[in-house]
């Protein structure tokens, strides 16, 4: 059991919670399935339903730890530590050994002790994932595929040609989601771009048919940002001078090109989390 852990993420930084609680083992963790919220419409007098958009209600994630002490006083200190890192007032990430490329950002959880003895106990944990999917735990700016933070059960493939900053018009961005990554969901999607545009240029997903355009010149020195459905020219917003669109990402490959008239592409960076049901 000594290569099973508990980690949070929160905003001081990262807290191994086994190094914390004297005698604490973490046993198993499962996320319950994905549970959609159909909006679909009844018309009267018509068979059936018009369907619309389908969306993903939270869901738990359920964790199971065991307390073993040397006494009921040891127990009691060991929980007393426990009821004061996992019950926060603000949310926090959570990911563990069993999917150590993956995390959750939870809730605090509900608790269920079971006494197993005067020294020994069993508590069930369950944690609302509150953004309805898990997230890979690093985003595109730290992937490797010889890091321990990326696995294969999280959508890798072995190909050492994926990257994630482009120097020429035609490119190829990987995403390892289970879904499509979209800021419309509120996913974390975002897309820096260095580019000469004398007439200004558009970001062609071939794959998905999105087009971002910017209208007017832009000099080598530039900086676009399209941060999810917002856009920053030099960190200053100017959706004014945009189609107003913005940028998805299928499962697996996608193909871009960069559109315009003498356009030059000096640098292209995605940085994204995959994200998971």
């Amino acid at each position: 059991m000594d290569n099973r852990w508990i980690k949070l993420l929160t905003e001081d930084g990262i807290f191994q919670v086994q190094d914390n609680i004297s005698g604490l083992i973490f046993l198993d963790a499962r996320p319950s399935y994905p549970v959609s919220i159909t909006n679909n419409t009844t018309i009267n007098g018509v068979d059936g339903e018009l369907p619309n958009a389908i969306s993903f209600a939270p869901f738990n994630l359920t964790v199971r730890f065991g307390i073993d002490g040397l006494d009921q006083a040891s127990v009691d200190i060991a929980e007393q530590k426990l009821r004061a890192i996992f019950n926060r007032r603000k949310h926090y990430y959570l990911t563990h050994s069993q999917m150590p490329g993956i995390k959750y950002l939870v809730g605090n959880p509900d608790i269920t002790p079971e006494i197993k003895d005067y020294s020994a106990i069993e508590l069930e944990m369950s944690f609302p994932v509150v953004k309805g999917y898990s997230e890979s735990l690093m985003n595109t700016d730290e992937f490797s595929l010889n890091s321990d933070y990326w696995q294969f059960g999280n959508g890798l493939v072995t190909d050492e040609d994926i990257s994630y900053v482009h120097t020429k018009r035609k490119f190829k961005i990987f995403n390892g989601s289970s879904n499509a990554v979209t800021p419309i969901h509120r996913h974390n999607i975002i897309t820096t771009m260095n580019v000469k545009a004398p007439n200004g240029f558009t970001l062609y997903n071939k794959t998905t048919g999105d087009k971002f355009e910017y209208k007017k010149a832009l000099k080598d020195t530039d900086t676009i940002t399209l941060n999810g459905v917002y856009s920053f020219k030099n960190k200053k917003r100017c959706g004014v001078d945009t189609n107003w669109e913005y940028i998805t990402l299928a499962p697996g490959y996608n193909e871009f090109e960069v559109l315009g008239d003498g356009v030059e592409v000096k640098e292209i960076k995605f940085t994204f989390n995959f994200v998971y049901r």
